[in-house]
């Protein structure tokens, strides 16, 4: 980052534990290497009509889309045109592409020697593994494991992971969310009922927007008002701003 002359996120990003955001130290059970929060993001403008509703009404509207969500992905698995899923087989095939750029020297066994311009690699087919760490930490062969599994004449889409597979996926939708009469009819509980605190009326205007925590970027490009000094448009002095 420094080089690339991104001194300030350099220095921001060594407040944080490079665990939590360098591929170096991600674990590799999980077959994901993304670094960035933007699924949350997606869920949250998702949900972004119901969340300003009450409790009650916000988690019906939740649970609605949930279900038409729920049959659209397995709809969206029927169109699959072979068993992985549709953005692995773009990298996948982006990686077979690359792997023309690749020179292979095999040791007889299960140990590759990939060179890519200057650079060597090591691939292990049996383990799974390559020295670039992209194969283990995504679960997809990259372009040097691709080179190897072409050497042997083997098909690298034998190689993606399960997780990538429409079995798998179709199993994260094999449990149905269920329908519910309205509360109307709903059976008479015998059980006290639990009445929710009384209304405290808060100053100011309620507010809609998310708070952001103290850590976050903020804008480029926008200069701060802080510290600059008002200037009262009738008597033109410093200190204060013209009442109204």
């Amino acid at each position: 980052m420094s080089k690339l002359g991104k001194k300030e996120i350099t220095e921001d990003l060594l407040h944080y534990d490079p665990r939590n955001w360098s591929r170096a130290f991600f674990q590799t059970h999980s077959k994901c290497d993304v670094i960035e929060n933007n699924m949350c993001e997606t869920f949250n403008s998702w949900i972004l009509a119901a969340r300003h509703k009450s409790i009650i009404t916000m988690l019906e509207d939740i649970r609605h889309k949930m279900m038409n969500r729920h049959i659209d992905m397995i709809k969206f698995a029927e169109t699959w045109i072979s068993d992985i899923a549709p953005m692995a087989r773009a990298i996948l095939e982006r990686n077979k592409e690359y792997s023309n750029n690749c020179n292979v020297q095999w040791n007889g066994l299960n140990g590759f020697e990939i060179s890519e311009g200057e650079y060597s690699f090591v691939v292990d087919l049996e383990k799974k593994y390559c020295d670039c760490r992209l194969w283990i930490l995504r679960g997809i062969p990259c372009p040097h494991a691709i080179c190897a599994c072409y050497y042997l004449n083997q098909d690298p889409d034998q190689h993606v992971e399960h997780w990538y597979k429409k079995e798998t996926f179709l199993k994260a939708y094999s449990h149905f969310i269920q329908p519910i009469p309205n509360m109307m009819m709903w059976p008479e509980t015998t059980n006290p009922s639990i009445e929710p605190p009384k209304p405290r009326k808060m100053p100011g205007k309620p507010g809609k927007k998310r708070r952001n925590s103290k850590d976050k970027p903020k804008k480029w490009g926008k200069l701060s008002r802080k510290g600059v000094k008002m200037t009262c448009s009738l008597c033109k002095k410093t200190g204060h701003n013209k009442v109204v």
